[in-house]
C-alpha cells in the first residue's frame, strides 16, 4: 500500500513555557534564570527531545516578552536572562501566545513538519492583577480556533488555587502548602521535562497527571 503524503513528515509539539516574572519574583530571579539555564541544558542534550518538542519561553509581568523565540532548543547556544519587575498580566501573556502560535505553526508546517496540537506550560506565583484576563484565555483556548493548546498549569505562592483551575485545559497543579518558591519552580520544570520526554517517546502530547511537590486540583475548563 503506497504512503500518504504525511506519513514521512516529522512530527513536532510547538511548546510554550511561560512564566511569571512579575515583582514578587524578584527575590527568585536568580534561580528562576538557573531553572531556564537547566531547562536548556537539558533539552540541548537531549537532541531526540529538543527536535521533537521545539520550545518557545515566554516572561510576563506588566507585559509578556518573548524570550526564545520557536526553536529546537539544541540550537540555542545560552539562555538569555530574564529580569522580574512590574504587575503580573495575565492577560498580555495570554495574547502573546495566541498570537505566536499564528506565527509559528505556519511557520513549522513551511519547514515540512507534522505540527501537533501545541503545549502550553504556564507557571505563575501571583494573583492576575490586570482586567481582562478571563476573556484572553477563552479566546486562547477557544474550540473553534484549530490552534488552541493544551494548557497546564503550576502555581505557587500567593496564587489562589480557584484562579489555577480557570487557567488550564488539561492539569492545574498548586504547590504543597510550605513550599518555597525557588523549590517549586524547579520542581514544576521537573514535571514539565519528564511530560516532554515522554511525549517525545510516543510522539504525542503525554499530559502530567501528578508533579512532585504539587497537587492535582480541578480543571474548569476541562477540553
Amino acid at each position: 500500500m503506497a504512503e500518504g503524503p504525511y506519513t514521512m513528515k516529522q512530527k513536532c509539539l510547538p511548546t510554550y513555557v511561560v512564566i511569571d516574572a512579575s515583582y514578587s519574583m524578584t527575590p527568585y530571579q536568580d534561580t528562576l534564570n538557573q531553572t531556564l539555564a537547566r531547562l536548556h541544558r537539558k533539552l540541548a542534550g537531549s537532541p531526540r527531545v529538543s527536535e521533537f518538542a521545539l520550545m518557545s519561553i515566554i516572561a510576563f509581568s506588566s507585559s509578556a516578552q518573548v524570550v526564545i523565540e520557536m526553536t529546537d532548543m539544541e540550537k540555542i547556544p545560552v539562555m538569555p536572562d530574564v529580569v522580574c519587575n512590574g504587575k503580573t498580566d495575565y492577560r498580555a501573556a495570554f495574547d502573546l501566545v495566541r498570537s505566536r502560535i499564528d506565527v509559528d505553526v505556519p511557520a513549522l508546517n513551511a519547514q515540512g513538519k507534522a505540527v501537533l496540537r501545541p503545549a502550553m506550560f504556564f507557571l505563575t506565583d501571583g494573583q492576575p492583577t490586570e482586567p481582562g484576563w478571563e476573556a484572553a484565555f477563552r479566546e486562547l483556548v477557544d474550540p473553534a480556533w484549530k490552534r488552541h493548546p493544551h494548557v497546564i498549569t503550576y502555581g505557587f505562592g500567593s496564587v489562589q488555587s480557584e484562579v489555577l483551575s480557570k487557567v488550564a485545559t488539561k492539569a492545574a497543579f498548586y504547590a504543597e502548602p510550605g513550599t518555597r518558591n525557588d523549590e517549586a519552580l524547579g520542581q514544576a520544570i521537573n514535571s514539565l521535562l519528564n511530560s516532554l520526554v515522554a511525549s517525545s517517546r510516543s510522539e504525542e502530547m503525554q499530559i502530567p497527571t501528578v508533579a512532585e511537590g504539587y497537587r492535582t486540583i480541578p480543571v474548569e475548563y476541562m477540553d
